[in-house]
């Protein structure tokens, strides 16, 4: 069975006509139906049923699309994990910039020392951003709150505490630590529920155990724009402890203090880490030890 063919097969199947997926390959009609007869033969199944003016997918057909698929997936993965082992190339990591924008720093300034070959990009993304493209192979590595999903393989590297933010003007920025149930009747700021499912989840609990009637005054995609609602005094927040704080916000320490988060790398359970991807996190365990 050659790759080439059952590429060639699958883009077929996905347009349904050999004509239009010989345009869609720059191929002309006859070349395109020889090399299909050509991976029939050689896999000794009838995959399509072809009409006068149609073909269908016979069942062998169907399950070739499904299991192809798989197939020609791990094969190109496997081919990056070669190029990288062998050639350098890049590490594409999403991160969430408040749990896990320090650890990169430390884990980054490492790595290219050992391998400076190896170009790291980074992507800042929201929790649910970070699943979808490592799901879809977009990104190598995600950095931020660990959760539960079986398609993601975890390794926790740190456990960060939820703090709260206010501006520098609010009453309670004249202290160090509050009392979560002054937290009562406040108008909070919330990273959205969509984006940040694991740390809304983390924060309504944290609410409900300590009886905090707090009112939502808006849901942010992302830290930078909390950061501006917060400095605009139209609430509070809770963000992680050692989060980056602008010159007019203040964070306090809460007591009692909500569950910590676990902020931990993650990469596809169905794929192995290739040396080099293993490199990095093994620096990123490195870093959160210091």
């Amino acid at each position: 069975m050659q790759i080439r063919q059952l590429r060639y097969f699958l883009k077929v199947a996905e347009v349904g006509s050999i004509t239009a997926a010989a345009n869609e390959l720059r191929m002309t009609q006859p070349a395109l139906s020889r090399q299909i007869r050509a991976f029939e033969d050689d896999c000794g199944w009838e995959l399509l049923d072809r009409g006068a003016k149609s073909i269908r997918l016979t069942r062998a057909g169907q399950v070739v699309v499904k299991e192809g698929g798989n197939m020609v997936e791990a094969f190109d993965h496997g081919l990056v994990r070669m190029q990288r082992e062998i050639e350098g190339g890049v590490i594409r990591i999403g991160y969430a910039p408040s749990l896990g924008g320090d650890l990169l720093k430390q884990a980054m300034g490492c790595f290219v020392q050992r391998h400076p070959s190896v170009r790291i990009d980074l992507v800042d993304s929201t929790s649910e951003e970070m699943r979808k493209k490592l799901a879809t192979g977009e990104i190598d590595l995600m950095v931020g709150a660990k959760s539960d999903e079986q398609e993601i393989e975890w390794q926790v590297l740190l456990e960060k505490h939820l703090c709260l933010a206010v501006p520098k003007t609010h009453p309670f920025a004249k202290k160090r630590v509050i009392e979560s149930s002054k937290l009562d009747g406040e108008r909070v700021l919330l990273l959205s529920r969509h984006e940040y499912p694991e740390y809304y989840k983390g924060v309504t609990q944290f609410f409900s155990a300590n009886a905090i009637n707090a009112k939502v005054a808006g849901e942010f995609d992302g830290i930078e724009s909390l950061r501006v609602a917060l400095e605009a005094g139209i609430g509070i927040a809770l963000v992680a402890e050692g989060s980056t704080a602008a010159d007019g916000i203040k964070l306090l320490k809460l007591k009692p203090q909500a569950a910590p988060v676990s902020v931990a790398v993650g990469w596809r359970s169905d794929r192995s880490l290739d040396s080099i991807s293993a490199a990095f996190v093994e620096d990123l365990k490195l870093a959160s030890s210091v």
